[in-house]
């Protein structure tokens, strides 16, 4: 047992450094590269024929033609901001992990506060782990803490605690950070 939380601290806190490192770095043609697919008009239609995806429209919470967004993460964008209260800007930069097109930061707090906004924060993390299939989710981090879709079940006690230090948003306390595969 312990050389298994040993282990699982090492891998909380490489994933830690990775997200500084990119984060910090940065961006560079390479970048356009990596990006995943832009989604099609085809695939979102699709995709929003599906009855769990029906009523999530746009939102002007969620800028995605911002970025070439996967279709999952249209979809995620879309759907969080319509079915999550509190949810006050779904977004995502150049050099996000693992690309800016594959994942999302839902905004629950734009004060800097690190306790404000943390029922809300709690409701999305909640909403996407529930919903971690649909929304093809392959790890979530919020409160200085990470969450993989491989880990069941989808309870708070599950996730791993201790990433790397910094303020309320590098540490996650004011947003819930979502990746897609």
């Amino acid at each position: 047992m312990r050389t298994r939380t040993i282990s699982l601290t090492a891998v909380v806190l490489a994933v830690g450094l990775v997200l500084a490192a990119l984060v910090f770095a940065p961006a560079t043609p390479a970048d356009a590269a990596v990006a995943a697919p832009t989604a099609t008009k085809k695939q979102i239609k699709s995709k929003g024929a599906k009855p769990f995806f029906r009523k999530c429209h746009r939102t002007h919470k969620f800028g995605e033609r911002q970025f070439a967004y996967t279709v999952d993460a249209v979809f995620a964008g879309r759907c969080v901001s319509r079915r999550v209260r509190g949810v006050k800007l779904v977004s995502s930069y150049p050099g996000h992990s693992p690309s800016a097109s594959r994942a999302i930061d839902v905004m629950v707090n734009l004060k800097g506060s690190c306790r404000s906004g943390r029922k809300n924060g709690n409701d999305v993390a909640r909403y996407f782990m529930r919903h971690a299939r649909q929304h093809n989710v392959q790890y979530i981090i919020w409160k200085n803490s990470y969450w993989a879709s491989t880990s069941r079940p989808t309870k708070f006690r599950n996730w791993r605690h201790g990433m790397s230090g910094g303020n309320c948003t590098t540490r996650h306390y004011d947003h819930v950070h979502v990746s897609f595969r």
